[in-house]
């Protein structure tokens, strides 16, 4: 039997104090900072234990994904029956169709009505259903007793004028009855299983719920009364959501109305917030009296066991509970017995005895919750999921499979493509019975209200579609010419664009790189000289940096890493080791506050070992510049650190080695088509915080080797990050609580024409407070004399657009506001949070919105970026923001429209095909074989009660 079931009952008192004072206070609240679907069952599920006036519960969600993600975490942790309505019908005829929607609503309007501790999981548009009269209901009802008598006659009339169906089979199916001698057995629409009734000379004798799936019929309850609902109803003007009862808790769960949708739902549900008890998930913190802030945060997965018993030790010596689920029993014990971290498989001494870490052993088939943690109640919640090194092998190091498996990660709605049909809409997944064989199919709308069923053992013709910008792709009109048009018009680009990604991909393999030379004692001496405590995650990048060095090969590496992470020391003993072995190393980065920024961090590292440093930007006279040229092309300069200045023409090095390139995605076109050219001779490194869509498509795609680093230096602590709608006292308070505990604050408005005009509203609204504006149109001697009094600490405020966004390193700024943050992309908004939090002091990042109701992309970006506050989070953003966005351009500006018709899926099937192609020596086809398959004549279906996911289920289809 499974130990993953109603485990609230192991907790002493309720952790969620607040929430249960705000049921007991309040009628309607909101709640943020629930981090995801576990922490949000488990918060409710704690607080209901004691909230005696509320009986049952309405979880209202998006979409039926996400009501089965409740309803398993609602099994593991509550002991109240959790149901989980699906309206979606099958193909049949008209009639049957109206037949079956009836049903169907009066099965989901009896379970609405239900008295009791039960939760109903339901997508809120099935609750705008219309349903009959609720007086009328009650009147149309059949009222079956035991020991009462029975007209028969008038018992039958009733039935089939309410709908109800005579089956000619033993096995009922809803709103249907069999009759055999004296019994009659119906399937009534408000009830979970068929109802047996004996009758004896027009007398109801016994009335009994039986299981009709088990072999002798058993016999499931005894009952007193029975109700009948019909089947057949006449539509009011009221929806479910009138049928809400009162003593039932509604929670609303972050919910995203479609515009179609949006005022209806509005309609419907003013009434429910006067006479119902609504608790409503919100993405991001409100100023209201009626609204709760929790503390829940995700937990970033544990990138192996080094990482997983750093973290356990940490919170056993703050006194933390951990509840660990596992599959893997064996190797957890063993592991947390070679640390000598002590556990308890007891689960009803939480809370109570000197053990800190809960071990549950789950079973194969056991829903492990989502991890989260609560810094205020000391509490997280973990499970094997988020231990990378526990994975099946086949689950390891994949970055390809990391990539596959988020373009498989199909919701309904998401634009697909089909190979030979063109884009179309994702519209689930759906059974269908065609020559006595039921198949699964993979539905697609396309133009015109046609649909498209792909059999399930043809999706690897189907991919997500993902363009180059946020704009909706046009949906293709099936058995037109339209697809072969497009594809044929863009078939020639995209192959040249496959040939010439595949030439420089070919170019570096075949290249005869440098091949750099370990000077053990020398490079042994240089990392000592490091003030810092390395962290793992900085020696594992640095590793695989001068491993990739020291091969004939060019290396092309993409270095992940927060900022403040320790890239530039990884940077730094890149140049050494070419210093060492007689190379050049060109550094170049976005801004010339950066290069100078780097030039005095390389300098301050590198006097002492005689490496001769010099930077070339706009800090440099004309004379200056042309005298370092001259020494860089003579060899007299081992390491050039510039902006784009580095990359012009009149540029000679004597003996390049290495370049390493800052924050690759701030340089524009015709920079990175140099940066290409470079590539295919030396050896190339880039750093980034939060690598764009375009650059992480190429390295998960194995074109390019990637590193992350995702240990904080110690002592680094998260930066508190909240979402609100601009207001001025925020403001006010954010900036004032910064400068009396003498820090300072960036103010992000990235309008130049009206940055000085807010500067000075800011003015009056904070007289005690010091400003300094600073932007990218000033010119380069005010732009550097304003930032370095910024540095001075001569102003308090700096006022700025997003020049701030990469280069300024300062200890003291420690409280960032940006303005109109819904306008920026969430790589941006990463990038931004990590110019405060340099030190060990608490930082605070405000991200305000304008307006009462977000777009959705600019929702999912904001939610993003909350959700990934624990330090190390760039990679994750940057997945985060390939989903969002979509994977942007590969080879620069020219294959824009292409990835906009075909999407990046299309683009990315063809060009893996081609370097299969070029590894095999196979020469490139100009036209496909066409497909050949055979069908076998079975049915082949995983029936939606064993996986009801559609997620999991076409993973599970991709797997067999």
């Amino acid at each position: 039997m499974s130990k993953v079931n109603n485990l609230i009952r192991y907790l002493p008192t309720v952790l969620n104090a607040r929430v249960l004072e705000m049921l007991d206070g309040k009628r309607t609240f909101s709640v943020s900072g629930s981090a995801n679907y576990s922490s949000k069952v488990f918060s409710v599920v704690d607080a209901l234990r004691e909230a005696d006036k509320l009986k049952g519960m309405v979880w209202i969600v998006n979409n039926i994904q996400e009501a089965d993600l409740i309803v398993k975490d609602l099994m593991v942790w509550s002991s109240w029956p959790a149901i989980w309505f699906d309206s979606k019908l099958e193909m049949m005829s008209a009639s049957k169709l109206d037949r079956m929607r009836s049903l169907k609503t009066m099965e989901l309007l009896s379970i609405v009505r239900e008295a009791g501790e039960r939760c109903l999981v339901i997508p809120y548009f099935d609750l705008l259903q219309k349903i009959p009269d609720l007086d009328w209901l009650d009147r149309a009802k059949i009222m079956l007793e035991r020991n009462k008598g029975i007209n028969l006659m008038e018992f039958y009339e009733r039935l089939i004028a309410m709908g109800y169906e005579l089956s000619e089979d033993a096995h009922l199916t809803k709103g249907s009855y069999h009759r055999t001698g004296d019994t009659v057995t119906i399937f009534p629409v408000n009830t979970t299983h068929p109802v047996r009734i004996d009758l004896e000379f027009e007398k109801v004798e016994t009335l009994e719920i039986y299981n009709q799936d088990s072999l002798d019929k058993e016999k499931i309850e005894t009952l007193k009364k029975l109700e009948i609902w019909p089947v057949n109803f006449e539509a009011s003007e009221l929806s479910l959501i009138d049928a809400f009862r009162k003593d039932n808790l509604i929670v609303e769960d972050d919910l995203e109305i479609y515009d179609e949708f949006y005022d209806d739902w509005n309609a419907a549900f003013n009434e429910v917030y006067t006479h119902h008890h609504v608790m409503s998930f919100v993405t991001f913190n409100e100023d209201e009296s009626s609204h709760l802030h929790l503390h829940y945060l995700s937990v970033l997965k544990y990138r192996g066991t080094y990482d997983l018993i750093n973290d356990l030790k940490e919170k056993s010596k703050d006194a933390w509970n951990v509840i660990m689920f596992t599959k893997h029993k064996d190797s957890i014990r063993s592991l947390l017995h070679e640390n000598n971290i002590s556990y308890n498989e007891d689960l009803s001494q939480l809370g109570y005895g000197h053990y800190r870490l809960f071990l549950i052993d789950a079973n194969k088939d056991d829903h492990l919750p989502y991890a989260f943690q609560n810094p205020e109640m000391k509490l997280l919640v973990i499970s094997d999921r988020d231990i990378s090194s526990l994975q099946e092998e086949r689950k390891k190091a994949s970055n390809q499979k990391v990539f596959m498996d988020f373009l498989a990660s199909l919701k309904v709605g998401d634009y697909v493509v089909h190979v030979d049909h063109g884009i179309g809409l994702f519209m689930g997944l759906e059974q269908r019975k065609i020559d006595d064989l039921t198949k699964e199919y993979l539905k697609i709308g396309y133009a015109e209200n046609d649909k498209l069923f792909v059999p399930i053992d043809q999706a690897d013709k189907v991919n997500k579609f993902i363009g180059a910008d946020e704009n909706p792709p046009k949906l293709t009109r099936l058995g037109s010419a339209e697809w072969n048009t497009i594809t044929k018009k863009v078939k020639k680009e995209t192959e040249q664009i496959a040939k010439e990604l595949l030439a420089i991909y070919a170019e570096r393999k075949s290249a005869s790189g440098f091949g750099f030379k370990t000077v053990e004692e020398k490079m042994k001496l240089f990392e000592q000289s490091f003030e810092y405590e390395e962290t793992p995650g900085q020696m594992r990048a640095s590793k695989d940096v001068l491993d990739d060095m020291s091969k004939d090969l060019p290396m092309d590496r993409l270095v992940c890493g927060d900022v403040g992470f320790g890239k530039t020391e990884v940077a730094m003993r890149a140049s050494f080791l070419a210093f060492l072995n007689g190379k050049q190393t060109a550094v170049v980065s976005p801004i010339t506050i950066l290069a100078d920024q780097h030039y005095r961090s390389f300098k301050k590292r590198m006097d002492q070992f005689h490496v001769r440093v010099e930077m070339l930007s706009r800090f440099r006279s004309a004379s200056e510049q042309r005298a370092i040229v001259d020494k860089l092309e003579r060899g007299e300069i081992d390491i050039i650190i510039g902006t784009h200045r580095l990359l012009q023409a009149d540029i000679k090095f004597k003996d390049l080695g290495l370049v390493v390139v800052d924050e690759e995605q701030r340089f524009g076109v015709k920079q990175k088509e140099v940066f290409k050219k470079i590539k295919a001779d030396v050896d190339f490194l880039t750093m980034t915080a939060t690598p764009i869509p375009r650059t992480l498509n190429i390295a998960l795609n194995k074109l390019r080797d990637i590193s992350t680093i995702t240990t904080p230096p110690p002592g680094r602590l998260p930066v508190i990050t909240e979402v609100r709608r601009f207001s001025l006292g925020l403001v006010r308070e954010a900036i004032l609580n910064e400068v009396n505990r003498g820090g300072q604050v960036y103010f992000l408005h990235n309008r130049v024409q009206t940055i000085d005009s807010l500067t000075e509203k800011l003015r009056a609204l904070v007289p005690e407070a010091r400003f300094g504006v600073a932007h990218g149109q000033l010119g380069s001697g005010d732009l550097e004399d304003r930032i370095v009094a910024f540095k001075d600490h001569q102003f308090d405020v700096l006022v700025s657009s997003t020049i701030i966004e990469n280069g300024i390193d300062l200890a003291n700024a420690n409280t960032l506001i940006v303005n109109n943050a819904e306008k920026f992309g969430l790589a941006q908004l990463y990038q931004l949070r990590g110019r405060v939090g340099r030190a060990k002091r608490q930082a605070y990042a405000y991200f305000m919105y304008h307006g009462q109701r977000l777009k959705l992309d600019a929702k999912k970006r904001l939610k993003a970026i909350v959700e990934a506050s624990e330090l190390g989070s760039g990679f994750q953003i940057a997945m985060k923001d390939l989903e969002i966005r979509g994977a942007g351009d590969i080879l620069g500006a020219k294959q824009h429209g292409v990835i906009n018709v075909v999407g990046v899926s299309h683009f990315i099937r063809m060009l893996n095909k081609a370097v299969e192609d070029l590894k095999a020596g196979r020469v490139l086809r100009e036209e496909e074989p066409e497909d050949i398959t055979v069908e076998i004549p079975i049915s082949a279906f995983i029936p939606d009660t064993f996986i009801t996911n559609t997620k999991d289920k076409i993973s599970v289809y991709q797997k067999l």
